[in-house]
């Protein structure tokens, strides 16, 4: 719900047509953080008025490069049963990234699977989630799985981006490298 993230967080703000849309302008480039909430449906959208707050983010930030987060997947993925939940006509949003020539790479979730590829030549990722993930099944019988919960660093450098994805809660034994050694 919109309306409890504000309230929660009301410091983000919103992009003042009520979505929780902002920027966050670094050295190595504009991070773009994207509303696909679609109140009371599973799906996500990006509406006009969003689609169009995106385009004027981007056009500030030409010459610069711009990072895009988002919930929803803007692609399949290949998983028959979670690619209908993704974003709803996700070329839009693809039509307006590839316009401006300047978004380095996506991010999104939705999906609970550590998963990385391309969409019109810009990179992407997903991160996998703070609780159950859904089995890797790309014949249609997925189901949910007990997994650590994880939570990613993303580190961008404007040559490189590089994401250490983090699963936590699990008590996994430790050796050393340098002796071989178990120290836990």
């Amino acid at each position: 719900r919109r309306a409890n993230l504000i309230a929660a967080f009301p410091e983000n703000g919103t992009d003042g047509n009520g979505f929780v849309q902002s920027v966050f302008d670094t050295p190595e480039g504009r991070l773009i953080f994207l509303d696909s909430l679609a109140e009371g449906r599973v799906t996500g959208e990006l509406c006009d008025d969003r689609l169009g707050w995106l385009d004027a983010r981007l056009a500030e930030a030409a010459g610069k490069a711009a990072y895009v987060f988002l919930h929803h997947p803007p692609v399949e993925l290949g998983l028959t049963l979670l690619d209908p939940l993704g974003l709803e006509q996700p070329q839009r949003l693809i039509d307006v990234l590839t316009r401006h020539g300047n978004v380095r790479y996506i991010f999104f979730g939705h999906v609970h699977r550590d998963i990385a590829g391309t969409v019109a030549g810009i990179p992407f990722s997903v991160q996998r989630g703070l609780h159950a993930r859904f089995m890797l099944d790309v014949v249609g019988d997925e189901m949910v799985e007990q997994a650590p919960p994880a939570y990613s660093i993303i580190l961008i450098d404007g040559q490189r981006v590089v994401i250490h994805s983090h699963d936590f809660l699990e008590q996994w034994p430790l050796w050393s490298p340098a002796t071989g050694q178990r120290v836990r």
